[in-house]
């Protein structure tokens, strides 16, 4: 075969192009984005509206269907969901595939911006961010503090922790769940105002006049100009109270006469608990794209940079704790230990059983060779195609570890078994290889074909299996290559002569021709009788058939993930500490059935630090309402 002749006229170039493909792949699979699943190629942004207060029909009414026509002028959208609550609106865009996620983005929060004036007055800005299957929070940072209020947790993780980790390259940080947001509250007194003759529209009217935000300018005085810095905003409760409204009578009407300040908080609307206390979660999400374990590393080391920093600087009370939980890199780091894993255990498997029936070294280790060979010539074809390193392409990699040392064992097995015959190792290598080359190629293509109605599936299938299907093909087809190349050109520089049978006489033919041993006797009988040997094999694979029906079918497989969802609902109407009550004893049942000491042997044992995600984990009305909780 002429891919074999040339190698073995160039073995040390053969060698020395498969050294310089290794080193490659060594340096550019560090570089392949890493992530739970495959990049769906579908863009979907999602976009959430908060105006508290406005009952569900209006929202819907006011801002969903509003918004909803005016994204319809985005180019590639496919279809539009949206969800209304009190107070709150969840929009998402689904984009056709292949559409650009950045063009995607971009025209969504344009489309937004040009509508805003159409929208409620006093309607916060919407908060929009790309959304992907596999874009979940990779970290939940817990924050708490003994002694520190809900409004303070919540300054916290808003002001510092989101903002700190916010400038962390490929970390998105949402709005944080849970604690109070600080707000100076106004409780007028119907009575008073009736007295005064003043209304609640008076009160809120003179408030805005009073907390306006507008630049004095430069007063000149002499020969120079002074910048003028005006109060803006009042920042004590006094300043709030000495704000006149009117006057009535000759005599001015202050807020004080009709109403009392307090520095107080927004309505709840959500509360978290982690391990039964209640704490405030900043969600830290990884940008499209990005190496999840990467991001993951990075969120750790920052937090564990900059918190002393904070505390140093008096930007976060001393008391602060900010516990990292829900580390969803865990998962990745579990599937790529487990592929290294079977890799070495496969690996280790190869050379005992080669060398069992081989009974040489050099030859077991070329075999061994291969495997790391392939997956890493292998690993260049799908890094070059734009995919990444997930749970599907660590998948197609473990299932062609078995094909990889196939053709590697054949080609070396049949080589030795010509140089045992008393040819040269050149010659053994060639005619070797060419004898065989036929049947790898067959084994090959017929294991490729597997794979190839992978090209034709469409939707969110596609996306899955096709990594799979290009991680196999790349690695199969890098064995098959060095099979015809790479180990010819190594049995034919390392395994020499001394291989050869020296006492070989010519009866060994005949007995060559001989069934040996209890395979060899039992593969005679079944070749004396085809027939009935047929007719046992087609009535056994037609029996499996019968078992198809107690198989059952997911879209994934069931995975342990080391942690437990309860989702409840109340009657709708339940009020937010009605709810949290009951959560509350859920959570000290749970605590009863697995006792805390249980829990820390489990985690001890799956390799986790005790307190590393220990626990519970409850968000309660994550904008789903007061009556729904969600308890990890």
């Amino acid at each position: 075969m002429g891919l074999t002749n040339f190698s073995l006229k160039n073995r040390f170039a053969v060698l020395a192009a498969t050294i310089a493909l290794c080193v490659l792949g060594a340096a550019v699979i560090p570089g392949i984005t890493i992530d739970i699943l495959p990049d769906f190629k579908k863009p979907v942004v999602v976009s959430f509206f908060s105006y508290p207060g406005l009952p569900t029909l209006d929202m819907e009414k006011s801002v969903s269907s509003r918004v909803e026509r005016a994204l319809t002028l985005a180019g590639k959208i496919e279809h539009q969901e949206s969800r209304t609550v009190p107070g709150a609106a969840v929009i998402k865009v689904f984009f056709q595939p292949g559409a650009d996620p950045s063009s995607a983005m971009n025209d969504i929060v344009n489309l937004e911006a040009s509508d805003m004036f159409h929208l409620p007055p006093g309607i916060e800005w919407p908060f929009t961010l790309r959304s992907e299957p596999a874009n979940l929070p990779v970290v939940l940072a817990a924050i708490a503090g003994e002694g520190l209020s809900e409004s303070e947790l919540y300054t916290i993780g808003y002001y510092a922790v989101r903002n700190k980790m916010g400038g962390l390259k490929g970390v998105q940080i949402p709005h944080p769940f849970g604690g109070k947001f600080r707000q100076m509250m106004v409780y007028v007194d119907p009575a008073k105002l009736m007295a005064y003759h003043v209304s609640a529209i008076d009160v809120v009217e003179a408030m805005k006049k009073s907390n306006l935000v507008l630049a004095a300018g430069t007063a000149r005085m002499g020969g120079t100009d002074y910048q003028v810095q005006p109060r803006n905003t009042l920042p004590t409760t006094e300043e709030i109270e000495a704000i006149p409204i009117s006057v009535r009578d000759g005599r001015p009407v202050f807020i004080r006469d009709v109403a009392r300040v307090v520095d107080d908080a927004a309505l709840q609307y959500n509360i978290v608990r982690v391990n039964g206390k209640r704490s405030v979660y900043c969600p830290l999400l990884r940008e499209p794209g990005e190496n999840t374990i990467a991001v993951v590393d990075r969120i750790y080391e920052g937090i564990a940079a900059e918190i002393p920093k904070m505390k140093e600087r008096g930007d976060i009370p001393e008391a602060t704790e900010v516990t990292l939980v829900s580390d969803q890199s865990s998962y990745i780091r579990n599937a790529m230990s487990n592929l290294m894993t079977q890799v070495g255990l496969g690996a280790l498997l190869v050379a005992v059983v080669v060398f069992v029936f081989l009974r040489r070294i050099v030859p077991t280790l070329i075999i061994v060779t291969t495997i790391l060979l392939a997956i890493l010539i292998g690993a260049l074809g799908f890094a070059f195609t734009g995919q990444t390193i997930n749970v599907m392409t660590l998948g197609g990699i473990a299932l062609a570890i078995g094909t990889v040392v196939d053709a590697g064992i054949v080609v070396v097995e049949n080589v030795i078994r010509h140089q045992r015959m008393g040819k040269s190792a050149m010659k053994a290598a060639r005619e070797g290889t060419d004898e065989v080359s036929g049947a790898i190629l067959a084994g090959t293509v017929t294991t490729l074909a597997v794979f190839l109605p992978a090209v034709f599936l469409t939707g969110m299938i596609k996306y899955l299996f096709t990594p799979l299907s290009l991680a196999a093909t790349f690695t199969i087809g890098a064995s098959y290559v060095l099979a015809l190349t790479v180990v010819p050109a190594f049995c034919a520089t390392l395994v020499r002569n001394s291989v050869r049978d020296r006492n070989r006489d010519s009866s060994s033919d005949e007995d060559e021709d001989k069934p040996h041993g209890l395979y060899g006797r039992l593969l005679g009988m079944a070749m004396k009788v085809p027939a009935l040997t047929s007719l046992v094999i087609v009535i056994g694979v037609g029996a499996t058939f019968l078992l198809l029906p107690s198989i059952g079918t997911e879209l994934f497989p069931a995975v342990d993930a080391g942690s437990f969802e309860i989702r409840l609902k109340t009657l709708p109407g339940t009020a937010l500490d009605e709810t949290e009550a009951l959560v509350a004893r859920i959570e000290e049942s749970i605590k009863q059935t697995i006792p805390e000491e249980q829990i820390e042997t489990l985690i001890s044992n799956i390799g986790l630090p005790v307190g590393k995600g220990a626990g519970f984990s409850t968000v309660l009305s994550s904008n789903s309402g007061p009556d729904t909780a969600y308890i990890i």
